[in-house]
């Protein structure tokens, strides 16, 4: 899948992939080559694949860890296409405590964008009291969280 998705063929990343997953899908690889798929479905602007992987993941993979990654993803993909409550509902799933920045500056954009400033407010200041002080992300989450205003 690597080598034909470097090649930006994103046919021939698809028929590697789609062996993979049926001759292999209890393999680690299968679920990696899954969530590799998916990111190149979404640069190929393929949502419906790239949920489609997305939920295999999250129904197969035998990794807790890349199941949560999925659902991350996934979130956003169900952001761009609108649906809030979708995006919002997956990400209420349970997670390791070292991705709660993550998903609460991913419930900060979904709520940003569903035109909640104020629950967006409060989801991006709960994902900067768990993002690591030194890390570039946490600025970008400040941005955000400045972008919006003060409160009214």
């Amino acid at each position: 899948i690597s080598q034909a998705a470097g090649g930006s063929t994103l046919d021939k990343a698809k028929d590697a992939g789609a062996q993979l997953l049926d001759k292999y899908p209890g393999s680690a690889y299968a679920a990696r080559g899954a969530l590799l798929l998916a990111r190149l479905a979404v640069d190929a602007n393929d949502r419906g694949l790239a949920k489609t992987h997305l939920q295999w993941v999250i129904d197969r993979a035998s990794e807790e860890e890349l199941k949560q990654v999925a659902r991350l993803r996934l979130a956003y993909v169900l952001l761009d296409e609108k649906t809030y409550d979708d995006a919002l509902r997956i990400l209420d799933a349970k997670h390791d405590d070292q991705l709660d920045g993550l998903y609460a500056d991913a419930k900060g954009d979904i709520l940003a964008a569903a035109g909640k400033p104020a629950e967006a407010r409060a989801a991006y200041q709960a994902a900067l009291l768990k993002l690591d002080p030194k890390g570039g992300h946490r600025n970008f989450v400040q941005l955000k969280l400045d972008s919006l205003g003060e409160p009214k």
